[in-house]
C-alpha cells in the first residue's frame, strides 16, 4: 500500500490539474482503510524519499486525523471513526517519535519535525489527557534530560504547538509549573545550541500569550504564575541582553548549518526572544 500512497502522493503536487483532482479523490476514498495512515507515516520516514512528499504525507495525515480520528473535530469530521483505540496509540506513539527522534538537524529534517508536530498537536486537541496521558510527561522528561539538541528541538516544537492551539484554560494551569520549569532548564543551559534555547523561549513566550487570554476570569492565579517563575527568568534576561554579540560569519558561510554561522545566528535568535518576552 505504500508505494501505491506515494504514487497518489506525487499525484498531488502535479501541475495537471485533472491529474491533481483524482489522486486527492483517491486518496478520499482511502480513509475507511486502516493501513493508510501507518502508509503515510511510513513514508515520512524515508530518508530516500523526497523532502516535500515526505512533509506532503503528515500534511495528508493531518487531514485524515480532522476526518476520521473523533467527532470533536466538529465540521472537520466526516461521520466515521475509522480506527481502533489499538490502531490510534499506534499512530499517537509514532508521529511522536517522529517529532522528537535523534535525528540529523539539517533543514529537511526540521521540515518533516515541523509537520509532525502539527499532526501531533491536532491529535493532542481531543486526545490529551484521558486517551494520551502520556504526552506531556514524556515532553518534559525529554526537555528536562540530557538527550541531544535535535530531540529536545523537536520536543519543543511539538510544546509550541500545545501552547498555542491544544491545551485548554484547564489543562494549561494544571501543567503550568511544570512547563515551565522545564523550559527554563533548555534556556539556561549554555551548554545547548543557542538556536534550542531560542525555542524554549519562544514556547515560554507563548505561554504569556494563553496567560493574557484567561487573565479575566484568573486574576489570582495569574499573578501568583507570574510572581513565581519570573523570579528564576530575570538574571538570565538581563545576562542575555547584555550579551556581546561575537563578530559575524564571513558572507560565503552564512548559509551553513554547523559551527559559527549556526552559533551566531542562534545566538541573535535567543536575545530576541528575550526581548519579546
Amino acid at each position: 500500500m505504500e508505494q501505491e500512497v506515494l504514487h497518489l502522493l506525487e499525484g498531488t503536487t502535479s501541475a495537471q490539474e485533472g491529474t491533481r483532482k483524482s489522486a486527492e479523490l483517491t486518496i478520499l476514498h482511502l480513509y475507511n482503510n486502516a493501513d493508510f495512515p501507518f502508509a503515510l507515516l511510513s513514508i515520512s520516514t524515508h530518508t530516500d524519499i523526497a523532502t516535500y512528499l515526505r512533509q506532503a504525507a503528515l500534511l495528508s495525515l493531518n487531514r485524515y486525523v480532522q476526518a476520521t480520528w473523533s467527532p470533536k473535530f466538529d465540521e472537520d469530521f466526516k461521520g466515521t471513526v475509522v480506527l481502533t483505540d489499538e490502531a490510534k496509540a499506534g499512530v499517537r506513539a509514532q508521529v511522536l517519535n517522529i517529532c522528537t527522534s535523534d535525528s540529523a538537524a539539517g533543514t529537511d529534517d526540521r521540515k518533516v519535525k515541523n509537520a509532525a508536530s502539527l499532526v501531533a498537536s491536532k491529535i493532542a486537541s481531543v486526545d490529551f489527557p484521558e486517551a494520551w496521558p502520556e504526552l506531556l510527561p514524556t515532553l518534559l522528561q525529554i526537555i528536562s534530560g540530557t538527550g541531544p539538541d535535535s530531540q529536545v528541538h523537536g520536543a519543543l516544537r511539538v510544546l509550541s504547538e500545545l501552547v498555542e492551539s491544544g491545551f485548554s484554560e484547564e489543562q494549561f494551569f494544571a501543567i503550568a509549573r511544570d512547563l515551565v520549569n522545564g523550559l527554563q532548564t533548555v534556556a539556561l543551559n549554555t551548554n545547548r545550541k543557542p538556536i534550542v534555547r531560542a525555542m524554549a523561549m519562544s514556547v515560554f513566550r507563548a505561554c504569556f500569550d494563553t496567560l493574557e487570554m484567561v487573565m479575566e476570569d484568573h486574576k489570582v492565579a495569574v499573578k501568583g504564575f507570574l510572581d513565581e517563575a519570573l523570579k528564576g527568568w530575570m538574571p538570565f534576561f538581563i545576562d542575555t541582553i547584555k550579551l556581546v554579540l561575537p563578530e559575524p560569519p564571513v558572507e560565503a558561510d552564512e548559509t551553513k548549518e554547523e559551527g559559527l554561522p549556526s552559533q551566531w545566528r542562534g545566538l541573535i535568535a535567543l536575545k530576541l526572544q528575550v526581548v519579546k518576552v
